[in-house]
């Protein structure tokens, strides 16, 4: 006689769960086919939507989240004690948002804000969280429009990659194309994190309008020296540094080359070639 689907051990009921999911079925028709209660399949839902099959596969027999190694909490505990600007968050102490974040990045563990109270109190370091920050962060975070909600994983993704994530994780993970992905992880090798947090939510860069144009074409055609630079043409990096400053815009160095080229200001401009020639000729007068 063959083996009843209620016999079907917890781990194969969710991994066809997590399929049945992903291929687009309803959470009715889940909980029928893998025998699993349906407030069970809408959380398992919301599990494959936010962190792949995965996420899923991680949990406990019991349902509860799946631990960290011994070596993983070293690494937490220690995460935890110095200050968050040391992987890219703001402030002298720790947000549960900021946590969860990390412990995402870092191990590909997604747990609940209440599982990472739970485990900063237990070792001892609640005093290195700021609750209140993190009750308003969550607050409004409820009330975000949707392209803040993609600026922030557009955040995350730039991070992961920066920390050594493969492109197909990350993807997986933030349930973006790989296409995506590939691309922002060029921008973040060319130019860092910076570069993938100015694109907009159409997923082009921010630009310059009419007058911003019209302020830096008056500048490129006036002299560096007016603003702190010591050479008579404008360098690549230094027009770079000024639509940031001025604008908040980032552009990377390509960019700002078609953008000067475009403004018919490429006599204003330091020759790339200028500095190769000088290294030249002194290698040449060292041999």
């Amino acid at each position: 006689m063959g083996k009843q689907k209620d016999d079907i051990p917890l781990a194969q009921r969710r991994a066809l769960a997590a399929r049945l999911l992903l291929n687009g079925e309803g959470i009715s028709e889940v909980s029928r086919k893998a025998r699993l209660s349906l407030p069970t399949v809408s959380k398992y839902k919301d599990l494959v939507e936010r962190s792949g099959a995965d996420a899923v596969a991680r949990l406990r027999i019991h349902g509860g989240p799946s631990r960290l190694d011994d070596a993983s909490q070293s690494w937490l505990v220690s995460a935890i004690k110095h200050s968050p600007e040391l992987h890219g968050y703001p402030g002298p102490t720790w947000t549960i948002s900021q946590l969860r974040e990390l412990i995402f990045r870092r191990f590909g563990v997604q747990f609940s804000p209440s599982h990472v109270g739970y485990l900063v109190r237990g070792y001892g370091l609640a005093y290195r969280l700021t609750y209140s920050t993190s009750e308003k962060a969550s607050s409004a975070t409820a009330h975000k429009p949707q392209s803040d909600v993609y600026a922030a994983r557009r955040k995350i993704a730039a991070k992961m990659l920066l920390d050594g994530d493969s492109v197909e994780h990350v993807s997986k993970a933030l349930n973006i194309s790989v296409r995506t992905i590939t691309k922002y992880r060029s921008m973040v090798v060319a130019d860092g994190v910076e570069a993938v947090e100015q694109l907009k939510a159409s997923g082009r860069s921010a630009t310059l309008g009419p007058e911003a144009l019209k302020w830096l074409r008056a500048t490129l055609e006036g002299s560096p020296m007016a603003h702190g630079y010591e050479t008579e043409l404008w360098r690549n990096g230094d027009v770079q540094k000024l639509i940031k400053e001025k604008f908040g815009i980032y552009h990377s160095a390509g960019h700002v080359r078609t953008l000067v080229g475009k403004l018919g200001l490429d006599h204003r401009m330091r020759p790339p070639k200028l500095r190769t020639e000088k290294k030249r000729k002194r290698a040449i007068s060292h041999t």
